[in-house]
């Protein structure tokens, strides 16, 4: 009774077929992942990933000088509607006043992409700086502002991750 399938008589070619298709199956969709997976992002987002890395104790003394500034800092991002943000960036030293001579650039990058990326000049008003940035597409960003000026030679760097819908 065991080796009837539906009235018919479960013979080694049924089984070897069984086999041969589920294999079938699975080596086709393993071929489309591995596809995909070579054609698609390659996951390096940097450039000489490795000579970055062994510069990391540099980019934590710049952190450390630049939080030694005891500069505040309010960034903060609006979406507005048809793909547009408005960024807003105030800047006070220890003494609550705006450092002098203060320019400020907006870097715009998409985390998995690099076509995409632009700088732009933030424009300051009422003394704080603004801009109102019209992007190509909905999604994840990541924006880098550089403030450069009161008196010191190195920017003082902000990062903020923002998505857009």
């Amino acid at each position: 009774m065991m080796d009837m399938v539906m009235g018919r008589k479960l013979k080694g070619i049924h089984v070897f077929l069984m086999l041969a298709g589920f294999f079938g199956v699975l080596f086709a969709v393993n071929g489309v992942f591995v596809y995909f997976a070579l054609t698609s992002f390659s996951g390096v987002s940097v450039d000489d990933a490795y000579k970055k890395g062994l510069s990391y104790n540099q980019e934590i003394s710049r952190f450390e000088e630049q939080r030694a500034r005891g500069w505040q800092t309010g960034f903060s991002v609006s979406t507005l509607p048809d793909k547009r943000v408005a960024v807003f960036l105030s800047v006070t030293d220890k003494a609550g006043k705006l450092p002098d001579n203060l320019s400020a650039t907006l870097l715009i990058t998409r985390p998995a992409r690099q076509d995409q990326d632009r700088t732009l000049n933030l424009e300051m008003a009422d003394g704080k700086f603004t801009a109102d940035v019209q992007l190509s597409e909905l999604g994840q960003w990541d924006l880098l502002v550089e403030i450069n000026g009161g008196g010191y030679d190195l920017p003082y760097r902000l990062e903020k991750r923002i998505w857009v819908k």
